[in-house]
Parts: C-alpha cells; structure tokens; sequence
C-alpha cells in the first residue's frame, strides 16, 4: 500500500483538530475584541416592575467619537445590575446595561467600520450605584467612531439622532425618567488641523448652550474627558497634530460655563496597543472619575 495513503486518515485527523483548536482560540479571542470577532454578551430585557416606585430612571446621555464609544476588550460575563439599563442604540429598547453599551460590532478593528467595545458609560454609573439610595440609572449611548464635534452641529445627523434617542429612552420606559447629566469624550478627530482646533472652543461652548437650550435644562450637567495624552507621545501626533491644544481647552470648560466639568486623565497611559485609544482599564478609572465629577457637580452646598 501506498504509504501516503495509508497516512491520509491521520491527515485528516490532525487537520480538523489543529482546526478546532484555531476555531477555539479564535473564539476565545473574539471574546476579547480581537479583529474579526463580533462576540457579546447576551441581552437581558430590562425588567420594570423590579424598580424602585418611588424613584425615576435617571438617564445620562453619552456622546462624542470612538473613545467614549469605547474600544477596550469587553468581559463576556459581566456583573450586571437591574438597576442599571442602556438603550440599544439600533433596537431603541432597554436592556440590562452591559458593554459594548453601543453595541455595534467588535472592540478594536479600526477599520472604518464603527466598532465599540467597553468605554467610560458603565463604570461611571456603577460608581453611582454604589451610592446609598441612588435611583435606578438609564445610559443612553449616542456616540460615534471618528467623528468631529462638527456632527453634533445644530442640523447635524448625530445631534438629531441624540435628541432622538432621548425622547425613545423617555417612551420605552414605564416609570418616569429625568435626565441627569450628559458625558462628552471627543476631539481626536478636530486635532489634525489648526482651523479645526482654531474653531473647537466655540463650536463646544455652543453644543453646551444648545443641549440645555433644546433640552429646557439651563443647568443640566455637561461633563467633558481628555483625551489620550499617549497620542501626542506617539507616531499618531504626526496625524493628530494638536491633541495636547484640544486637551487644554477641553480642560477650561469649566470656567467658560457653569455647571460643567472636565475629567483630567492625561495621566492614563493605558491603550489598546494603538496610541489612540483608551484601554479596558483606563475607561474604568475614567469612568470613576466622570462620577466624582458629577458627584461634585450635584453636591448640594453645606450648611455654614
């Protein structure tokens, strides 16, 4: 008998293993927001009845581009909390909140497809609950991949589709709901020229007034975040010029409006490995400080 033959069974054999081993791994690493897997955790309808009567859904709307979308590898068995809901941002329902909270795509295939993975949004609010007698927390993620501020213009599709968001997450829900604040992570994309950064104070300062115009909250919370400080240190400085300039007047926020804040995580040096983009564990220490920040900012004053 031919011998080669003869070694086509265990040919075979090695081949469909080794080919489930790759599958495995390949599974196991879409998990974690490797490119080409679009792995998540399941949906969990949210559940009404289970929520406190005597207190509204808080609801929080976040906004910006990719890093508050979020691109950090995403627990596939997270801790989850009836108290804590997301609109699905394509199926405009609540569901237990879990990242990816935009839940589109994979964490961390930039590839111009818009992907997410974990951002700032949960941690965030997972601070907040961990305050006594907090209401029940609803994030609505309205955030998108590579975008400058100029979408969030007044005619813009991602400023409509924000406002639009709210008003379903106000009609999906069966107890009432009050908007607490709104979470700003954006800039990356208006760094790459001096006429973008030139025009990004004022374009920021007038997306402040118009929330609060359109939304009829005059001091409804707006809380800002730097962006990576990794990026200026990098070979992505030679495309996003002027990172540390957008980091400066995103940090003077707070003395061009009342009631606003700025997170300060320059010193977060963690990414996924791209200069670019927060790591799993930079977006929850950031999103401990979005809370602190808004913590601070609804304190009510002592008495003397």
């Amino acid at each position: 008998m031919n011998p080669c033959i003869a070694c086509q069974p265990f040919r075979c054999f090695a081949i469909v293993l080794v080919s489930a081993l790759l599958i495995g791994q390949s599974t196991r690493l879409a998990a974690q927001g490797s490119r080409g897997g679009e792995a998540q955790p399941p949906l969990v309808a949210a559940d009404f009845t289970v929520l406190p009567k005597d207190q509204p859904l808080e609801l929080f709307l976040l906004v910006g581009q990719s890093n508050m979308k979020g691109r950090g590898a995403i627990d596939m068995t997270p801790t989850t909390n009836s108290k804590l809901l997301f609109l699905h941002p394509t199926k405009s329902q609540w569901f237990i909140a879990r990242d990816p909270l935009h839940a589109v795509g994979t964490p961390d295939k930039i590839d111009g497809s818009d992907n997410s993975g974990t951002g700032p949004g949960m941690s965030f609010a997972s601070a907040l609950l961990d305050q006594k007698d907090q209401a029940p927390i609803g994030l609505i993620p309205a955030a998108k991949g590579g975008v400058a501020i100029r979408y969030y213009a007044p005619d813009a599709d991602l400023y409509k589709l924000s406002l639009d968001m709210l008003q379903q997450a106000k009609e999906q829900s069966s107890i009432p709901t009050k908007l607490k604040g709104i979470l700003w992570l954006q800039g990356e994309s208006d760094s790459m020229s001096k006429a973008q950064l030139e025009a990004y104070e004022d374009s920021l300062l007038d997306l402040v007034d118009r929330y609060r115009r359109d939304l009829k909250q005059p001091d409804l919370p707006f809380i800002a975040c730097t962006i990576g400080s990794f990026i200026a240190e990098s070979d992505k400085a030679k495309r996003f010029t002027y990172t540390r300039e957008i980091n400066e007047i995103l940090l003077r926020l707070p003395t061009k409006r009342k009631h606003t804040a700025c997170v300060d995580a320059r010193d977060l040096k963690g990414h996924i490995g791209d200069s670019l983009h927060y790591s799993t564990e930079s977006q929850h220490e950031i999103g401990k400080r979005f809370a602190k920040a808004y913590q601070k900012l609804v304190a009510k004053p002592t008495a003397p």
